[in-house]
């Protein structure tokens, strides 16, 4: 599993849910460009894709993003947060370049 430690791992320069989801979602780009997962009968995808892309019909630029997170069929059952069921993707340790501001 790629472990965080939320008072050194994640960029002091990150105050919002936005940039949070953002960095989050290029990290796990970056640490597995190449893993992937069956999402359907006869159907693999990257487990975790992101860019920045300009959409011309509003002129801004957009961070798109697409995770595919196994979910522990625990959650069936409940009794905790939906994110505490997450598995990991891989064990590749953070890149020092996304821990700094």
């Amino acid at each position: 599993m790629t472990t965080i430690n939320l008072s050194t791992d994640i960029p002091s320069a990150i105050n919002t849910l936005e940039k949070l989801a953002v960095w989050s979602g290029l990290t796990l780009a970056n640490i597995n460009p190449s893993l992937t997962a069956i999402e359907g009968v006869g159907y693999t995808e990257r487990v975790s894709q992101a860019g920045i892309f300009y959409v011309q019909a509003d002129n801004k630029y957009r961070a798109l993003i697409r995770q595919s997170i196994q979910m522990s069929p625990d959650y069936l059952a409940g009794g905790a947060k939906l994110w505490t069921f997450a598995q990991e993707l891989s064990n590749t340790a953070i890149p020092a370049i996304f821990k700094a501001n």
